[in-house]
């Protein structure tokens, strides 16, 4: 299967999941447009069609239209690695604009200390060894909002790990929300508003 080199030169795989819970590919596409997926779509039979219930998806307009204009009945799930992309990339915002506060605030000494905390700030905690956490707890105690933005940005992660059904996760994140709220912190707005 070829693939293109280069920087923003993709493909589409098209994958399905047997009833066995195998996962096979369907087909490559060249491009990542909505008329290349409408047109791919399409040559499936329509009984075929009317079969599929549900579609898993990034967020990419040219998808979503895709699928609703030709799988009109299905439902469209949004796969979690893209939304928890939207969520952590709120945090490292944060963290970017702390760092920038923290640079023009700071001694030099201090600033020396807290190098090399993104990698540990974007692992869960679990994953942390002891120089990852000390790290982080450097920084934290330079920024408590980043701290903040750390452990929602983890509580968030924990719900999609954990709720045993879309009505608890639902609530959960209602309250999440209410959390964020509360915090003053923004830096998951862009998140919320999707």
């Amino acid at each position: 299967m070829p693939f293109k080199k280069g920087y923003r030169d993709y493909v589409v795989i098209v994958t399905a999941r047997l009833s066995t819970g195998r996962l096979i590919v369907l087909a490559v596409l060249p491009e990542r447009t909505k008329a290349t997926l409408v047109t791919w779509l399409t040559t499936i039979p329509a009984p075929l069609r009317r079969q599929i219930r549900t579609v898993c998806t990034d967020m990419r307009d040219a998808y979503v239209t895709a699928v609703r204009e030709v799988l009109r009945h299905a439902t469209i799930v949004i796969d979690r690695f893209h939304v928890a992309k939207h969520y952590c990339d709120g945090a490292d915002t944060s963290r970017k604009e702390e760092f920038k506060r923290l640079r023009a605030e700071l001694p030099r000494e201090t600033l020396d200390q807290l190098k090399h905390a993104m990698w540990p700030f974007r692992k869960r905690p679990t994953d942390l060894d002891a120089d990852d956490q000390d790290r982080l707890t450097r920084l934290f105690e330079h920024a408590p909002q980043l701290k903040q933005a750390y452990d929602l940005r983890e509580q968030l992660t924990t719900i999609f790990d954990t709720a045993r059904s879309k009505a608890e996760g639902l609530r959960r994140i209602y309250c999440w929300q209410r959390t964020v709220n509360a915090s003053g912190l923004t830096c998951f707005d862009p998140f919320r508003k999707l």
